[in-house]
């Protein structure tokens, strides 16, 4: 059989290694590409993983916080569902530092500056 299924757990790593250099738009890639083959609590789990990172892509590179919080907080309610974590993600520990993130950007009057890179949450895969 020529193709394969995706490998979810691969994807993950993947993309939250592009994630967690702050390509954005490339981790919003693979998770995207996993999230059309995947099934199963899946795809709801990459579903947020794909608004987590179009969220910080319109935060970071088109200063568009209004549409940043929206998809953060929605990909916040997705991940609720995988506290307990998923493919290797402590998705408890992604979830506390999104809300964090979240809450700070609404009280900002301003755009996106390359100092609140300090504060851009990462998703931590493996030994936490």
């Amino acid at each position: 059989m020529a193709d394969r299924p995706c490998d979810v757990a691969a994807a993950v790593r993947r993309g939250a290694r592009w994630f967690n250099l702050g390509r954005y738009m490339r981790a919003q890639e693979v998770w995207e590409v996993a999230w059309r083959e995947a099934e199963g609590d899946d795809r709801g789990f990459l579903e947020a993983l794909v608004q987590l990172a179009a969220g910080l892509h319109l935060r970071t590179r088109r200063a568009a916080t209004r549409g940043a919080v929206h998809l953060l907080s929605q990909a916040i309610v997705l991940l609720d569902d995988h506290r307990e974590g998923r493919h290797d993600v402590d998705v408890q520990r992604l979830v506390t530092d999104l809300e964090t993130y979240v809450e700070w950007i609404r009280t900002l009057r301003r755009p996106h500056r390359m100092t609140d890179r300090l504060r851009l949450p990462r998703v931590p895969i493996g030994r936490g």
